[in-house]
């Protein structure tokens, strides 16, 4: 131990000395050792202590639940633990507990609180607004308290919008094409040799695994399992970014048409070989067929939450959906398959008679939820979510049934506390965000305002707490997780597929809230935290993408479990584009495109972007549908500046100008779109103009990791700048003119921001997408030396464990110094 001037004790010494603290530690509420002059122990009583909880967000005429905590010292973290780690109890302070009460501090109403008493309880509110709580504890002699925020809102419309599914659809935009090519021609089809090897060395486990457990099932001698028990993920994955890539129009490309016939041919090798692992009553998992019985005994048990049964099954029914519709509903043997597996799932996982049980890795909710919504299209009949509808409701019933258990568990993977309860981001950052994306899902199908309540406060604590400005999630401290609120550190993990699971959750909220805030922060993630996964040649990906990046993307991964769902992220760009509404169509995204949206106002509409954007403002929109018809066209107003955590200058938010055929109009606006109420006919012209100018970005000062820095922003691009240009450590003043230019010679064509740093050298910042994409190769890893084998006594003091190396300087920064 030490007091921070070296003073040191022994083990023993140490053991000695607490033993003597026994009386004293029942003589006290609680108590902490101190080491004071000369390395003698004290005993100091600690302060009480009240933590009321975390801001929230509930719907009007709902309940919050108020998981508070009275004692001395500092509360435990409610199960703190990693991986499988038993859940970590409030601790309960000896002696006779503090008593607690629960106030209202400020509010436009009525506070009631169920017992207000109790340090676990809940609250009501008779009117919306923002209103401050306040749990106070005393224990006779001293007091303390502690307060929370509870912004009471109208839930949201009782009908969602419509996706858009994608569907057969046209890219002519430079910058997506290019992207959409590359991920066609070079980045699936490296996938694919990938998953049909047999002899990857790192990241192991594709077919190979499905023509074994197929044997298995067949009675045949086989092989054992590679790879991680969620290696059917990637393959599940890659399945479906071959189906959607096959609906991208190749508009004559050679390269392209060529890609998606061999596309073609993998679907048609390897759909039998994954059907042909599938156990007879619909469970698929080939981790589990070739499993040691011992060791894995059995489907679906508390000891095997960690195996991703549900995770890869869950990825497997979403490959389904895709196929299904490429196939234009033709080949249903995937879509067959999956009704398979999900009442496989159905008809034994529920209340009981049946086992109650919830999975490690969620998926399996968003990918439950959207095949019921998918087998009502399909096969017919209204969602109501209950199970009582139409035929895929028992889906959409078991997925709110897998989060409705999720419970005595850990942070990690968000079995803390009930869902419903949960209202703060915490834990595996990919666990999470599929949680909340599956819990957005329900809340939209059920109506429950418990849920509805939960899924807004979780999406206010990460936009406002947790959110990186590329639209990363994530920092990392907590195994690949969030940490506290505003520790939001430069060398960030921010994983691809918590990008991915991001991108979801905010579209989710879309559909529900019928709001443009929510495409305005999944633009900002695709752009700056996702489209920057892949190299421009669609060779090499990153697992990680911190703001500060130092490391090159690499071919393959130990776990690859980002491979395909960048992919199939990307290609569902239609999907993120367009929404419909009872009275319309949504535009939420700009891409030079064309893409049809089925059955608005009885008809069939064909919209044709043109626009250069995110290099250019200027948008085309050409309206045909199939007949002339009355709706409305709501064009997203766009707001760089949702998050409070962050704040530009200057302003660049909605929409300059528009007009239709030539004449300028004056929309009206609603939840931020811009709002065309007319008859179309094939042939109408929209064309709007949208504020691109480069903006400061300065960070709220609770953000340590950005304090005197300053970004750059032009449109939706989060720019950097990298050490192949200029020293990253420059400073760039507040005063220093920006200008911006096109260059087509550079990175496949992108616009530069250009400036001098204080001392006069040139800076020049380029999209953060875009980064290390000229760095030369890194040099090799070379790893420390072997630590000798520690003694005891004077021969391990003379060998101290050596440090860890420390890490490269980053070679690229978005946060640049500004003082």
């Amino acid at each position: 131990m030490s007091d921070g001037t070296n003073t040191t004790m022994t083990r023993r010494e140490l053991l000695q000395a607490v033993g003597t603290m026994a009386a004293v530690s029942v003589a006290t509420p609680l108590v902490q050792l101190a080491v004071g002059e000369g390395g003698a122990l004290s005993a100091q009583a600690l302060p009480l202590n009240a933590i009321a909880g975390v801001d929230r967000v509930v719907m009007n005429h709902g309940k919050t639940y108020l998981n508070g905590w009275v004692g001395y010292g500092e509360p435990p973290r409610r199960g703190r633990g990693g991986r499988g780690a038993p859940a970590t109890p409030p601790a309960e302070p000896p002696g006779p507990p503090p008593s607690v009460a629960w106030s209202k501090v400020s509010g436009p109403g009525t506070v009631t609180f169920a017992d207000a008493t109790a340090v676990v309880t809940t609250a009501t509110f008779s009117t919306p607004g923002t209103y401050v709580l306040q749990a106070t504890a005393d224990n006779g002699q001293t007091k303390a308290a502690s307060a929370l925020s509870v912004t009471v809102e109208l839930p949201p419309p009782a009908a969602q919008l419509t996706p858009v599914v994608t569907k057969r659809h046209t890219i002519t935009s430079p910058l997506w094409a290019a992207r959409t090519k590359a991920l066609i021609t070079s980045w699936i089809p490296h996938c694919v040799a990938q998953i049909n090897r047999d002899d990857l060395v790192q990241g192991p486990g594709g077919i190979d695994n499905f023509l074994e457990a197929a044997k298995a099932l067949r009675g045949e001698p086989h092989g054992r399992h590679k790879g991680y028990v969620f290696s059917n993920a990637w393959v599940h994955q890659t399945v479906e970014a071959m189906s959607l890539a096959l609906m991208v129009d190749p508009r004559g490309d050679k390269e392209i048409v060529a890609a998606q016939d061999r596309m073609r041919a993998t679907l048609e090798d390897w759909i039998p070989k994954i059907l042909a692992a599938q156990h007879p009553d619909g469970y698929l998992q080939t981790a589990f067929t070739l499993r040691d019985p011992q060791r894995w005994p059995d489907r679906w048990t508390a000891q095997g939450r960690g195996n991703h049964e549900g995770y890869t099954a869950g990825y497997f029914i979403e490959s389904a959906i895709n196929h299904y519709t490429m196939t234009d509903h033709k080949d249903a043997r995937l879509y067959n398959a999956a009704k398979k597996l999900a009442d496989c799932w159905a008809d034994h996982i529920g209340p009981p008679p049946k086992q109650e049980w919830f999975d490690g890795h969620q998926e399996m909710e968003q990918a439950l939820v959207r095949f019921g919504r998918f087998v009502n299209e399909i096969e017919g009949g209204p969602s109501t979510g209950s199970g009582q509808g139409g035929p895929g409701d028992r889906y959409i019933a078991l997925a709110k049934f897998l989060l409705d258990f999720r419970k005595g568990g850990t942070e990690y993977d968000q079995s803390h506390l009930p869902v419903v309860q949960q209202y703060e981001a915490v834990g595996h950052a990919v666990r999470a965000v599929y949680t909340y994306s599956g819990m957005a899902d329900v809340a939209v199908e059920t109506h429950d305002v418990d849920y509805q309540s939960a899924v807004k406060s979780l999406w206010h604590n990460i936009v406002h707490r947790k959110y990186y400005l590329t639209g990363g999630v994530g920092s990392g401290e907590t195994s690949e997780g969030f940490g506290p609120n505003y520790s939001l550190r430069n060398n960030s993990y921010c994983e691809a597929c918590s990008s991915c699971g991001e991108i979801f959750f905010q579209w989710k909220l879309h559909l529900a809230y019928h709001d443009a805030r929510y495409a305005d922060l999944y633009e900002q993630t695709m752009y700056n935290a996702l489209l920057g996964a892949l190299d421009l040649d669609g060779r090499n990906f990153y697992y990680t993408n911190p703001l500060d990046a130092n490391s090159q993307r690499t071919p393959w991964h130990a776990c690859p479990c980002c491979v395909g769902n960048i992919a199939r992220t990307l290609l569902m760009l239609p999907t993120w584009m367009y929404s419909k509404g009872t009275d319309g169509i949504y535009v939420n995204l700009f891409a030079g495109s064309a893409v049809t949206i089925d059955n608005v106002a009885g008809t069939d509409v064909e919209l044709v972007q043109e626009t250069d954007y995110p290099w250019k403002g200027t948008v085309a929109i050409t309206v045909n549908p199939a007949a002339p018809k009355t709706f409305a066209i709501r064009i997203r107003m766009p707001n760089r500046d949702v998050s409070s955590l962050y704040s530009s200058a200057p302003d660049a938010n909605g929409i300059a100008s528009v007009s239709v055929n030539g004449a300028a109009v004056k929309p009206s606006a609603a939840n931020g779109y811009a709002v065309i109420s007319r008859r179309w006919k094939a042939g109408d012209r929209i064309e709007l103009v949208l504020p691109m100018r480069i903006q400061r970005v300065h960070a709220s000062e609770k953000i340590a990791a950005t304090k005197d820095r300053v970004a750059l922003r032009y449109g939706p691009l989060v720019y950097n700048i990298e050490r192949v240009d200029q020293d990253i450590a420059g400073v760039l003043a507040p005063s220093a003119p920006l200008t911006a230019e096109w260059r087509p010679d550079l990175l496949g064509g992108v616009v530069v921001i250009q400036s001098k740093f204080a001392d006069g050298s040139p800076m020049n910042a380029i999209p953060n997408f875009t980064r290390y994409n000229r760095n030369p190769p890194a040099p090799p890893y070379v790893p420390p030396p072997p630590q000798p084998a520690r003694g005891t006594g004077a021969a391990a003091a003379a060998t101290p464990p050596q440090p860890r190396p420390a890490p490269p300087p980053p070679q690229s920064i978005v946060w640049i110094r500004e003082t």
